[in-house]
Parts: structure tokens; C-alpha cells; sequence
């Protein structure tokens, strides 16, 4: 086939907020969901190239996340609210002292995230609204960006996926 420009096409954004499978409809974006896969290596010193201080004689790899940034003009404001919650089952606005401290992937606090992409669609099954969630408010219409940080599942080691339902 060769190389051709890829477009997977309009991408709806589903979220796991609730228990088992069930996705509810956030929106579209913008300008489609950016996605950044990140890999995390250790490296290994050895006096042949100087040490600590040098460069290293091997790297062993750690594992990889996910960061999926989404910029919405319209979308769901309940759906919204369950994820500027941040964790899975919590009240947005409301930390409870009982949360402060608790274990994410323990407690099933992350959510699914799934890219709903006609032609490349991206499902992730462990996604943690970790970073910065902004949303202006004025006059002019508003704009929310939410990014989440995705982690492979402890089950079976899946970062991501095309399973859409």
C-alpha cells in the first residue's frame, strides 16, 4: 500500500466513569484528541565510559505511559464533571479527607478513555485525570481542556488498545 496521509477521521470521546463497562458520551474536540506515548528508561553507569558521570553502558526499559489531551468547545457537562473529579466515583469541587493518601489503581480510581475514531480508535483502559484541567468563563464561549495520564492495566499490561465497546 505504501505511504499515504493518515486521517482517522472525527473522534468521538467516551469515558468509563461509573462501574463495569458502560461508556457515556463526553463530545467531540476541537481539533482531535493529542496523544504522546512517553517511555521510561533507567540507565546503567560502568566505569568504561566514566562512571556516573558519563555516558551509559546499557539502559533497561521500565514501561510507558500515555498522555491524551483533549480540547473540547462543546461536550457534556455532567460527563465533564465526573472527570474534573479526577478519581473514579468522587464528587468534582469535593476532596474527602479519606481520599488523601488513597492508592489510585487500588481503588479503581481511574477511568476508561476511549478515542472513538472512525478509522484509528485508541481505548484506554486505566486513565488517571492527573494533570492540569482548565476551562475559561466569560463572554466568549468556553473552552475545556482535560489531559489524562494512561497507565497499562495490572491484569494484562495493555497501555492501549482498538477494543470500542
Amino acid at each position: 500500500m505504501g505511504y499515504t496521509v493518515q486521517i482517522a477521521k472525527k473522534a468521538l470521546i467516551r469515558v468509563g466513569t461509573g462501574g463495569g463497562d458502560a461508556l457515556e458520551t463526553l463530545g467531540y474536540t476541537r481539533n482531535g484528541a493529542d496523544v504522546t506515548k512517553e517511555a521510561f528508561f533507567l540507565d546503567v553507569p560502568g566505569d568504561e565510559y566514566g562512571g556516573d558521570d558519563g555516558p551509559p553502558i546499557e539502559m533497561q526499559f521500565l514501561g510507558e505511559i500515555a498522555r491524551v489531551r483533549l480540547e473540547f468547545t462543546k461536550w457534556d457537562k455532567v460527563i465533564a464533571a465526573k472527570l474534573t473529579a479526577r478519581l473514579k466515583g468522587k464528587t468534582a469541587g469535593t476532596i474527602d479527607t479519606d481520599d488523601i493518601g488513597a492508592l489510585v489503581f487500588t481503588n479503581e480510581y481511574y477511568m476508561r478513555l476511549l478515542i472513538l475514531a472512525v478509522d484509528n480508535p485508541r481505548n484506554f483502559p486505566w486513565a488517571v485525570m492527573r494533570m492540569p484541567i482548565e476551562i475559561n468563563r466569560g463572554t466568549k464561549f468556553s473552552t475545556l481542556v482535560i489531559e489524562a495520564e494512561c497507565h497499562r492495566n495490572q491484569d494484562d499490561g495493555i497501555l492501549y488498545d482498538n477494543v470500542i465497546v
